[in-house]
């Protein structure tokens, strides 16, 4: 894992440091670590979080704003948050994260250190170099399989999260030889998520190395459209042995 800045256009990647906020997003703390919100994560607007939400992983201005209006809402105080306020258990935070621990009994907190059995976990859910949709619906089946139960509004909050993966770092098929991201291999003609993409992603919470950007704008209608996709792809999958 990277411990110096690097380069990502004119938003170098630099971990956080002792004193700085982070939460259990990667989204979130990817935002920080690259500078697009404040790096120590500490008095968030929610107009700083919908700005940046929208400029890096191009949520729609309604999407953004619910996002992080009703995060600050919630789990801040006085309009603003810092990001690890986002860490208390089962407000938006909830168990079955792909790559977090579930939160101890009794803890106000859960943890937002990326576990890194959960994220092999999760990488080794197929034998190729991307993960499809089916993949990452499998992976979180089996994750939330050896969790506590969500309730139905976690649930759908999960599946939601699931699709974003999808609609933010999503790569055709036909355009992956063409960019070069996962090299001897063939890819079928859909959507998929190169793992070197959710290496960096959710397990240094950094922006990855060949990512272009999302191909599209992600709204309400997207994300209803991909929960009920993974909703049907769910009913057909059953949890693996954990790895």
């Amino acid at each position: 894992m990277s411990t110096a800045c690097s380069a990502h256009n004119d938003h170098p990647y630099c971990p956080a440091t002792p004193g700085d906020s982070r939460s259990p997003c990667p989204a979130l703390n990817a935002l920080a670590n690259h500078g697009y919100l404040p790096r120590d994560g500490r008095g968030l607007t929610a107009t700083q979080l919908s700005s940046a939400i929208q400029e890096v992983y191009g949520l729609s201005p309604v999407f953004a704003a619910l996002l992080a209006y009703g995060g600050v809402a919630r789990c801040g105080t006085k309009g603003k948050l810092d990001l690890h306020d986002l860490a208390v258990h089962n407000l938006v935070e909830h168990d079955g994260s792909l790559v977090h621990a579930d939160a101890a009994p009794g803890e106000k907190y859960a943890p937002i250190n990326v576990d890194v059995a959960l994220l092999r976990q999760l990488l080794e859910t197929s034998s190729t170099n991307y993960l499809s949709l089916k993949d990452l619906t499998q992976a979180q089946v089996t994750r939330q399989a050896s969790s506590p139960p969500l309730h139905a509004l976690q649930s759908l909050v999960s599946k939601g999260e699931l699709d974003l993966i999808m609609e933010v770092f999503g790569v055709r098929g036909s355009d992956v030889a063409s960019q070069s991201l996962i090299p001897d291999e063939t890819v079928p003609d859909e959507l998929v998520v190169p793992k070197s993409f959710l290496e960096q992603w959710l397990g240094e919470e950094r922006l990855p190395d060949g990512w272009r950007g999302p191909s599209h704008q992600t709204g309400l209608k997207e994300i209803f459209s991909g929960v009920r996709s993974i909703s049907s792809v769910e009913s057909e999958e059953s949890p693996k042995p954990d790895l």
